[in-house]
């Protein structure tokens, strides 16, 4: 479940940044990358989880409660950076 959050997650936060790439103050690019790395973490774990005989995909509350965990996570890491990078350019500037 927390691949399939991380992936669709990813898919969005891509979209977003192809229809706000204008938008430079967003660093929408930093959710996508922070998305996307997350995916291929979550996708390593599942091919592991399948060669161990496991099931790959599973849906029990504590997936679900890891799949929030990435979601938020992930939005909390994009607003500290982008918060970072906009003052930084405010000094710059």
């Amino acid at each position: 479940m927390y691949f399939l959050t991380a992936l669709v997650c990813a898919l969005v936060s891509g979209l977003l940044w192809f229809l706000f790439r204008k938008r430079t103050q967003l660093h929408l690019e930093v959710l996508t990358i922070t998305f996307g790395a997350a995916t291929l973490m979550w996708l390593v774990d599942v091919i592991y989880t399948a060669a161990e005989g496991e099931a790959p995909l599973t849906f029990t509350p504590l997936d679900g409660q890891i799949a929030l965990f990435t979601v938020l996570g992930g939005l909390f890491l994009w607003l500290l950076v982008a918060f970072i990078l906009n003052n930084r350019e405010k000094k710059t500037a």
